[in-house]
C-alpha cells in the first residue's frame, strides 16, 4: 500500500504540471531538479564509447566552496608544474620542456571560471598569464642566444672574421634581453610563489642559474671577439634641473691609453637619449636637460657604443646627480570650434620651461573624457622646440553640445612637473542612414512553428560605416539586438511570433522595425519600418487544440476547479488499478523493499557494484589501467552511496570525508582513501598509472564494497581481503 500510495502522489504531481503547463494557470512557477542529473555525474558504465575516465564536475559550474577550492588548487598546481619543468628545461638546453604542456591555456581559462569569485590575494590569474608570456619570450631569448653563439663559434672556426664579429654583436644584444626578461619571470614566480600553496623557489634558482650562464658565455665572446676599451665620465654639477643642464665630459681610450676618436658616446636618462662622438684626442662633452626623469634618479649613464664593424668592446660609466623638478607650462589651441562625427579637429601648442620649448616628451589629449591617440596607439611628442600637432577624426563616442578640449603632461614626480589646459569646442549631431531590407526564409522553423525573416542593411554616416554598433529588430512584442560588423552591415533571423498569424490561413502582412538608439553618442538615432507578406503554416483544428483552447477562456477559479477535479480522478483510478492487479500487497513484497531515488534497491545497488568490480577486472586484463580504476571507484560509490542517501553531489574527497564520519572501522576508511588517492591520480594527474597501482585499486575497492565482511574486517587488521573470485 505504501508503493502504491507513492506512485499515485507521482502520477497527481504529474497531471498537476500538465494540467498547468497546457491551460497556463496563473501559478507561481516551479523549477524541478533531476536528481539523477547529479547521479550521473559519477555513473560509470561497463563500457563507455571514448570515455577512459569518470565523468566529474565541470569546474566552471562548481559554486560549492569546498568544490571550489579543492579545483582551484588542483588547476593552480598543474600551472604551476607546467612553469617550473619549463625553467628547469631550459637550464640544461630542453626547449621543448616549454610546449610540452598543450593543456596550459585551458587550464588557465579553468582557473579563471573557479577563481573569479575569489579575493584578490588567492586569485592569481594575472600572474599565471603574464610568467606564462614572459617564460614563452624567455625561452625564445634564451634559444636565440645560444644558437647565435653556436653560429659564432662556427664563423671563428672557419676564419669567417667578417660574420663572427657580426654574431658577438648580436649575441650582446641578446643577453641584454635575456637579462631584462629573466628578472621579469623572477619577479612573477615570487609573486605566485607568495599568494598561493605553490613553491616556484625552484623555478626561481634555475632561471637565475640560466640568466648568469648567458651573461657569462656573452661576455666570454665579448672578451674573445673584441678588444678592451676604457671610458671616463665626470659631471660638472651634481645638481641639475631642466633650467641647469647637467654637462659630462670624459675621454675614450684603448686599454693601453690610445685615444679613439670619432666614436659614439651616448647618455642614458629616464628613457631619453643624447648622442656626441669623441674627437681626435678621444675627448667628448654632453650637454643634457632632464625631462622625464623621475625624481628619485641617482646616476646617469654613460656608454660607448660601437658600430657593428668595430673590433673595440662596448664599455659604459655613469655619474651621480640629484635631480631638482621644474614647472612646465602648456599651451593649446583647438580648430575648427564646431565639429562632427569624422570632422578632421586639429590640436596643436607648445609645452615650454621657464620660456624654453621642452623637446620629445609626450602630450595626451582628449575630448569628453576619450583620449585621441595617433594610429599607431601612441601619443604625440613634441618637436625640439616643444611644439606639438595632431589631427584626428573626431570618433562617434562623444556627446552633442559644448565640450572641453583637454591637453595634459601625463606624468607625475619626474624632473619636468606636470601641466594642463583646456580648450572649448562645440560637437554637432550627425545624422545616421538606417538600410533594412527583410524576407521571409521558411514557413515553419521554431518552437512555435512560426515564419523565419531574415531581417538585414547596413548603418552609416556621411557616407562611413558604422561598425560595433547595436541596432534593434522588432516584430510585434519580441526584441532582437544585433551588433554591425566592421562594414557597417547586420543581419539576423527572427522567428515570428504565433500571434501574429494565429487563425490566420494562407498569408498575412506584418511590419518590422529596426531601430538604432545614438543616445550616448553625437550620432542620431534613425528607425525603419518594412513590411513583409508571410506565408503562414497550415493552421490545425483538432479536438484536443478545441479543448484546450476552450479550456483555456474558462475563469481562472474555474479551471483550477476542473483541473484539481481530474487530478484527483485519475489518481484515485490509478490507485485501483493497482490493486487490481495485484502491485498494492501487503508483506515482505520486492515493491515494499527500501528503494533508491531512481527505484533501485540496497541489493540490486550491491549487484551492480560487483558487475562493475567484474568489469574493472576485465578492464585490467586488457592492459587499461586507467580504465579500470574509474570503475572500481564507481563500484565503490554504487554500492555505497545508499547509505549516504544518493549524495551523489559529492566531490571524492567530500565522500571520503562523509564517509569516515561514520563508524566503519578503520581498514576500509584506509582502503577508501587510497582508491580515493588512486583514482585522483588516474583522473586527474599527468602521471602514468602502472598496473600494479590499479590491482592495487581493485583491491581496496572490494574492501571498502564488501559490507557481508564488514563487521570481521574491523575486528582485526590481521584478516585479509576476500577471495576476488570468490565474489563473483
Amino acid at each position: 500500500m505504501v508503493a502504491a500510495h507513492r506512485h499515485g502522489i507521482v502520477a497527481t504531481t504529474l497531471l498537476i504540471a500538465l494540467l498547468i503547463t497546457t491551460a497556463g494557470l496563473p501559478l507561481a512557477s516551479a523549477t524541478i531538479t533531476d536528481h539523477h542529473a547529479a547521479d550521473r555525474a559519477y555513473q560509470v558504465e561497463p563500457d563507455p564509447p571514448n570515455n577512459t575516465t569518470v565523468v566529474h564536475e565541470d569546474p566552471a559550474t562548481a559554486d560549492d566552496d569546498g568544490n571550489v577550492s579543492e579545483v582551484q588548487g588542483w588547476l593552480s598546481s598543474r600551472l604551476g608544474e607546467t612553469l617550473v619543468d619549463c625553467s628547469a628545461g631550459l637550464e640544461v638546453g630542453n626547449y621543448d620542456a616549454c610546449n610540452q604542456s598543450e593543456n596550459y591555456p585551458d587550464w588557465l581559462d579553468k582557473y579563471v571560471n573557479v577563481t573569479r569569485s575569489s579575493d584578490s590575494e588567492t586569485n592569481k590569474t594575472t600572474e599565471f598569464q603574464r610568467a606564462r608570456e614572459n617564460q614563452t619570450e624567455y625561452a625564445n631569448d634564451v634559444q636565440r642566444f645560444r644558437r647565435t653563439v653556436e653560429q659564432y663559434r662556427a664563423a671563428r672556426r672557419n676564419g669567417n672574421t667578417e660574420r663572427a664579429q657580426r654574431l658577438a654583436r648580436r649575441a650582446q644584444r641578446i643577453s641584454r634581453q635575456v637579462n631584462e626578461t629573466g628578472t621579469q619571470l623572477t619577479r612573477d614566480y615570487r609573486t605566485i610563489d607568495n599568494g598561493t600553496s605553490q613553491n616556484l623557489s625552484v623555478a626561481v634558482t634555475t632561471t637565475n642559474a640560466t640568466t648568469q650562464n648567458v651573461t657569462t658565455v656573452a661576455e666570454s665572446v665579448s672578451v674573445a671577439q673584441f678588444r678592451n676599451t676604457t671610458i671616463t665620465a665626470t659631471a660638472a654639477d651634481r645638481q641639475i634641473s631642466f633650467t641647469d643642464p647637467l654637462r659630462v665630459s670624459g675621454r675614450l681610450t684603448m686599454s693601453n691609453g690610445t685615444p679613439l676618436a670619432d666614436r659614439t658616446i651616448v647618455l642614458q636618462a629616464g628613457g631619453q637619449t643624447r648622442r656626441t662622438t669623441t674627437d681626435g684626442a678621444g675627448r667628448y662633452a654632453i650637454s643634457y636637460r632632464p625631462t622625464l626623469p623621475s625624481l628619485d634618479t641617482r646616476r646617469v649613464s654613460v656608454r660607448y657604443r660601437p658600430t657593428n664593424q668595430s673590433v673595440f668592446r662596448s664599455n659604459r660609466t655613469s655619474v651621480p646627480v640629484t635631480i631638482r623638478q621644474v614647472q612646465s607650462n602648456v599651451r593649446a589651441q583647438a580648430t575648427p570650434q564646431r565639429v562632427g562625427f569624422g570632422d578632421l579637429v586639429s590640436v596643436f601648442g607648445q609645452v615650454t620651461a621657464n620660456g624654453t620649448g621642452v623637446r620629445s616628451i609626450p602630450v595626451a589629449i582628449s575630448v569628453d573624457g576619450q583620449e585621441l591617440q595617433l594610429t599607431d596607439g601612441d601619443r604625440v611628442r613634441t618637436a625640439a622646440n616643444g611644439r606639438f600637432r595632431q589631427a584626428q577624426q573626431l570618433p562617434a563616442d562623444i556627446d552633442t553640445g559644448r565640450q572641453t578640449v583637454r591637453v595634459a603632461l601625463p606624468f607625475e614626480d619626474r624632473a619636468l612637473g606636470n601641466a594642463t589646459t583646456s580648450v572649448p569646442i562645440t560637437v554637432t549631431s550627425t545624422p545616421t542612414v538606417l538600410a533594412t531590407n527583410v524576407s521571409q526564409q521558411s514557413v515553419n522553423g521554431s518552437a512555435v512553428g512560426g515564419p523565419i525573416v531574415r531581417v538585414e542593411g547596413r548603418l552609416a554616416a556621411n557616407g562611413e560605416p558604422l561598425p560595433n554598433r547595436t541596432v534593434t529588430v522588432g516584430l510585434s512584442n519580441s526584441t532582437t539586438d544585433v551588433t554591425t560588423d566592421e562594414n557597417g552591415s547586420y543581419t539576423t533571423n527572427v522567428t515570428v511570433p504565433q500571434a501574429v498569424f494565429a487563425g490566420q490561413t494562407g498569408s498575412v502582412t506584418t511590419m518590422v522595425g529596426v531601430t538604432y538608439d545614438g543616445t550616448g553618442t553625437n550620432l542620431e538615432s534613425s528607425r525603419r519600418r518594412a513590411s513583409i507578406q508571410l506565408t503562414v503554416p497550415t493552421q490545425s483544428s483538432g479536438i484536443l487544440e478545441r479543448f484546450v483552447n476552450a479550456f483555456g477562456a474558462l475563469p481562472v477559479t474555474y479551471r483550477l476547479l476542473i483541473g484539481l477535479g481530474v487530478v484527483f480522478l485519475v489518481g484515485y483510478a490509478v490507485h485501483r488499478l493497482r490493486e487490481w492487479i495485484g502491485l498494492g500487497g501487503t508483506g515482505n513484497s520486492p515493491s515494499e523493499m527500501p528503494m533508491a531515488d531512481d527505484g533501485e534497491s540496497a541489493t540490486d545497488a550491491r549487484a551492480r557494484s560487483r558487475s562493475l568490480l567484474e568489469t574493472a577486472r576485465d578492464r585490467l586484463s586488457d592492459g587499461d589501467s586507467v580504465h579500470a580504476v574509474g570503475l572500481a571507484y564507481a563500484a565503490v560509490r554504487r554500492a555505497l552511496e545508499y547509505d549516504f542517501d544518493r549524495a551523489s553531489t559529492y566531490t571524492h574527497w567530500e565522500f571520503f570525508e562523509a564517509y569516515r564520519e561514520r563508524d566503519v572501522g578503520e581498514r576500509r576508511g584506509t582502503a577508501l582513501r587510497r582508491l580515493t588517492e588512486l583514482y585522483e591520480r588516474a583522473t586527474f594527474s599527468q602521471r602514468s598509472l602502472t598496473t600494479e597501482m590499479a590491482s592495487s585499486a581493485l583491491d581496496e575497492a572490494r574492501t571498502v564494497a564488501d559490507r557481508d565482511g564488514q563487521s570481521t574486517a574491523d575486528e582485526s587488521d590481521a584478516e585479509t581481503d576476500p577471495d576476488p573470485e570468490s565474489e563473483s
